[in-house]
């Protein structure tokens, strides 16, 4: 999904903005916010796993901590490690709509 949307961001960088039309404006304005959508959605989702994934940390973490099983300390690590994941594929979507944004305020300039 990535790849995707750095190649349209590409298709962004190398459009002449002087030479549309105000129709051809309009539908790339249409395109890219239905981009936007989709990746609003994306992000959505992602932080109810980023929330599940945390969640489950601090319960297998206190179940380690109370019971002292080893099991319940590995298993909250992984949800650890992949809540950290998540975080990280989150920061990087979020730069790409950022910079989507930044093309929905030009086209709505011109």
């Amino acid at each position: 999904m990535e790849k995707r949307f750095r190649e349209y961001l590409k298709h962004f960088e190398k459009l002449d903005y002087d030479v549309l039309s105000e129709e051809e404006i309009q539908d790339e304005k249409t395109n890219l916010q239905l981009k936007m959508s989709v990746i609003h959605q994306e992000l959505v989702r992602m932080l109810v796993m980023i929330m599940g994934f945390l969640v489950c940390f601090s319960i297998f973490l206190s179940a380690g901590i109370g019971f002292e099983k080893i099991i319940c300390d590995i298993i909250s690590a992984v949800m650890g490690i992949a809540a950290a994941f998540m975080a990280t594929r989150y920061k990087e979507i979020s730069e790409i709509l950022k910079k989507l944004d930044f093309y929905v305020d030009k086209l709505t300039r011109l």
